[in-house]
């Protein structure tokens, strides 16, 4: 049986835990014991991982593996001595898999002048181009463990490396076409396989490693999602450059998911290897999830909504800049295609570095709170920087790359605090939901704002000037709502989210009443009584601006 997540902290707290449970906070459920002692679950929670292109749903599943701490030891004795072999094949398959996602994630956005060029486009409809692949994944990060029970993570992620291979060889078609639908078709199908590709991955490797080795393998995930990234917007205007036309950088990523859905072959094989050395029963124990009760998303707090609002705010506000950075330093800087696509990749780059040292740091300092306040601060002082000064663009870009790296970890591992294990599939779902949802709106009213200030200016430095004061008000908004988050868990929360790990142990005494109601209240007979109106207004307005991000990209798409 699991864990709640909110109880992570390092591998040495299993003793804490039971003198909370001591305490008469431990609560069974026919899901799970809210209290329970164990440190597998531990040593992963809060160690920080997570990112823009992460696919935070899969962190339940990865959990839940992770929280079957026997059983993987009895699997680990029935493969005996290949045991690290297999471990070091499937981490290398499981890195490997989601490079070409990840590769072909920004040739778009580093091509954006050439695109818009080639196919005839308006920056409108270049950002409804853009925000093909967040607008399909404003659904699927909820529906991500669905597909995996459908298909299993060797066949799904099979099928995902599939979509995302076919979606790049259809772009890199439309390029010759100068089909803008068919890019779009390409880019949809592409969205398919990104969106599900991560969920696969890091369940692959919850499925082999546990404790800390699980928590070193998430942070080399990030790290190589990242690289990958970084590379990508590098060079997408060399082989452009090279090959003579824009197109190469198109079938250049098709060549790289190619490589990954060969990988994916590999993996494939070894796993039918594998389940013949290993029982039955084991192998389906560690594909096996907790259970989720639906109506268990009434109960949510309402700390947790706040960080979807600014999921919203801030994570659309990231994603959207990504797509535009490139063609930004061109025109407001004068730098050359390549110059510009280099310098822009510098964007991708802190994370790289920071990640790993950042999961020590919240999980032994905390401050989670504090760091996401700084995350949007900074957001809105590289969008000041980079839209209205002359200062070197590579200064607002690192801004940028340090809100990239602090905000999203700030704000996994805090929801990861305050959420049962039981619903944080779900609610890791809806956060990333959330964030494709804003982008797509972002990505929509950029193109929209840069068209308008193209109408009256030149395409020069000043064509920008609309679209970034839109980024340094959607910073302060941003904010604002990082600043309420600080504020709630202060008041509130008895700063749960920013104790670091001693003081974490007497916060949690403090709000162990709060955070096991909402368990105790979903099992009752007449847990109705005990929903407050208001617990629907999120779920309703999270709904509506799903719906409006699908209208204003149909509309913009036509």
């Amino acid at each position: 049986m699991g864990r709640p997540h909110f109880l992570s902290g390092s591998s040495s707290t299993a003793g804490r835990d039971k003198d909370i449970g001591d305490a008469g906070a431990r609560i069974p459920t026919p899901d799970q014991p809210l209290l329970d002692s164990g440190s597998s679950r531990d040593s992963f929670g809060d160690d920080g991982r997570g990112s823009l292109e992460s696919g935070s749903e899969a962190m339940h599943r990865r959990m839940s593996s992770a929280s079957s701490s026997g059983d993987i030891t009895e699997f680990e004795r029935g493969l005996g001595q290949s045991q690290r072999g297999y471990q070091v094949l499937a981490l290398a398959c499981a890195l490997l898999i989601s490079v070409g996602s990840h590769y072909s994630a920004h040739t778009l956005g580093a091509l954006k002048s050439t695109i818009k060029k080639e196919l005839d486009i308006t920056n409108t409809q270049y950002g409804a181009l853009q925000s093909t692949v967040s607008a399909v994944n404003t659904v699927l990060p909820i529906l991500g463990g669905l597909f995996i029970d459908a298909f299993g993570t060797t066949s799904g992620s099979l099928v995902a490396t599939f979509l995302i291979m076919l979606g790049n060889l259809i772009i890199s078609i439309s390029t010759h076409s100068r089909s803008f639908s068919t890019m779009v078709g390409g880019r949809i199908l592409y969205g398919l396989g990104s969106g599900a590709i991560t969920v696969v991955q890091e369940t692959i490797l919850g499925s082999w490693f546990k404790g800390k080795g699980l928590a070193i393998t998430i942070a080399i995930q990030i790290t190589t999602s990242r690289i990958a990234s970084f590379l990508s917007m590098g060079t997408a205007i060399p082989v452009a450059n090279h090959f003579g036309f824009y197109g190469a950088a198109f079938w250049a990523n098709f060549l790289v998911c190619a490589l990954s859905f060969g990988i994916n072959l590999v993996y494939m094989v070894t796993m039918r290897r594998i389940h013949r050395s290993a029982p039955e029963r084991i192998v389906s124990r560690l594909r096996s999830k907790h259970r989720f009760n639906p109506r268990l998303v009434l109960f949510f707090f309402g700390l947790y909504w706040l960080f979807i609002v600014e999921s919203f705010t801030l994570g659309g506000g990231w994603n959207s800049f990504l797509h535009i950075n490139s063609e930004l330093v061109k025109l407001r800087f004068g730098a050359n295609d390549s110059v510009a696509a280099w310098s822009a990749s510098v964007s991708q780059i802190m994370p790289i570095f920071l990640v790993p040292f950042l999961g020590w740091f919240f999980d032994v300092f905390g401050l989670r709170t504090d760091m996401l306040v700084l995350s949007a601060g900074l957001f809105t002082v590289s969008m000041a920087l980079l839209g209205f000064t002359m200062i070197n663009p590579l200064v607002g870009l690192v801004i940028f790359s340090v809100s990239l790296a602090l905000g999203p970890l700030a704000e996994i591992t805090a929801i990861s605090l305050i959420l049962p294990n039981s619903s944080l599939g779900t609610g890791l779902g809806i956060y990333k939901s959330a964030m494709n949802t804003g982008s797509t709106i972002v990505d929509i009213v950029v193109g929209v704002l840069q068209d308008r200030g193209s109408k009256t200016l030149e395409e020069t430095a000043h064509s920008y000037d609309y679209a970034m004061a839109f980024f340094v008000a959607w910073g302060l908004l941003s904010t604002f709502v990082a600043v309420t988050v600080f504020v709630v868990d202060r008041l509130k929360w008895s700063s749960l989210l920013r104790s670091n790990f001693e003081l974490r142990r007497e916060a949690l005494h403090a709000v162990k009443d709060r955070i096991n109601r909402p368990m105790v209240h979903v099992t009752a007979s007449n847990w109705r009584d005990y929903v407050h109106p208001w617990s629907y207004t999120p779920l309703i307005v999270l709904s509506g601006t799903l719906v409006v991000s699908w209208i204003l990209f149909a509309i913009k798409l036509a």
